[in-house]
């Protein structure tokens, strides 16, 4: 699972719950809340990217070398339908392929029907760990 101290980020102060995560895959649940949404009522792009960065990270994070963590270098979303409150999302990650410097992932972010609400794919660099201040 990740790392303790999630709950305490900006995923884990959204809502977002752990259901699953191993080297190289992650799943992740977030129930969209009114505050998730934009004026219009649909859920924010922000809060579908950033379901689906964390649950990312912790697919990536166990596979990092010792020392580094991931980070992510480029990402690209593609918005395939909208959300609202209380739909529960499911973001489900996976490692495509990695080395000793990057990775590559995708999730996808699915409805409760397991429509796609987004398909999210990025890179990831291992940088330097920095010490908390």
């Amino acid at each position: 699972m990740p790392p303790d101290n999630w709950q305490t980020t900006f995923g884990g102060r959204l809502g977002m719950k752990y259901v699953d995560a191993g080297p190289g895959h992650a799943v992740a649940e977030l129930t969209v809340l009114p505050e998730h949404c934009n004026p219009p009522g649909v859920c924010h792009g922000g809060a579908l990217f950033t379901l689906a960065d964390d649950t990312m990270g912790a697919a990536i994070h166990p596979l990092c070398p010792p020392g580094t963590v991931p980070t992510s270098a480029q990402v690209s979303v593609n918005y395939a339908r909208s959300t609202r409150p209380g739909d529960l999302l499911r973001a489900e990650a996976t490692v495509l392929s990695h080395g000793r410097t990057a990775a590559v992932l995708e999730a996808r972010v699915l409805d409760t029907e397991r429509r796609l609400v987004a398909l999210v794919s990025a890179s990831y660099m291992f940088v330097t760990a920095r010490k908390p201040k």
